[in-house]
């Protein structure tokens, strides 16, 4: 049976539409990553994708929308790296999984340059979690991250223990990765350069390793 005339136009706009979308929500992930929330605008966004702004509201009606349509993707993005970034570091030592992992979260980074400017551009205009629309998820992102490392890695503990360490090594990571060329220029490296990212993950290395390897053993410094 064929399909009459008006079914086929719903099914050949689908895509178009979900072209669009994706379209509004690239332009707005590098408008957020240049300007805080209460600072960028709707007609930035559009101007940026290169579509008419008024167009915008019909795929978030407002601003609000928008940027947490924008911040859950990558929410969710950090959440997959992070998994993945996990995978096989269980038959490792404390070095070759830390490692590993950071290499991971910074290949993913250089993926997507953009997610971590947003967070911390954001972040410090989060008064409350009003203040900044889906501002919750980073919170939940912060608690995924922490039962993941529990599951995937065997630490002798306490959960307050395991979360300063968790919180301390991500919010460390999001800051240099997010402001990468801040940090870079004070260095006198190039922010997209291999150097910079050795440089960050032999800093991490020396503050985490140890620490991580008193989380593992259950041993504290005498």
């Amino acid at each position: 049976m064929k399909k009459n005339t008006s079914t086929q136009k719903t099914e050949k706009k689908k895509p178009a539409k979900k072209a669009t979308r994706s379209k509004i929500l690239k332009a707005a992930r590098k408008v957020f990553a240049q300007y805080a929330y209460h600072a960028a605008s709707i007609r930035m966004i559009g101007k940026e994708a290169g579509i008419d702004h008024p167009l915008i509201s019909y795929y978030f009606p407002s601003k609000a929308e928008l940027f947490e349509a924008v911040l859950t993707d990558i929410v969710q993005e950090w959440d997959k790296a992070n998994e993945a970034a996990f995978e096989g570091l269980e038959k490792m030592s404390p070095e070759a999984g830390l490692a590993l992992y950071l290499d991971r979260i910074i290949g993913n980074s250089r993926k997507h340059p953009y997610a971590g400017r947003v967070y911390l551009l954001n972040m410090v205009q989060a008064q409350d979690e009003e203040a900044i629309p889906g501002y919750q998820a980073i919170r939940t992102f912060f608690e995924r991250t922490m039962a993941v490392l529990k599951d995937r890695i065997r630490l002798q503990a306490s959960d307050r223990d395991i979360e300063i360490f968790s919180q301390g090594l991500n919010t460390l990571l999001l800051s240099y990765l997010g402001a990468q060329s801040y940090y870079a220029g004070i260095l006198g490296m190039d922010s997209d350069s291999s150097e910079y990212e050795q440089w960050l993950k032999d800093m991490l290395m020396a503050l985490f390793l140890p620490r991580l390897k008193q989380l593992i053993s259950g041993k504290q410094n005498p």
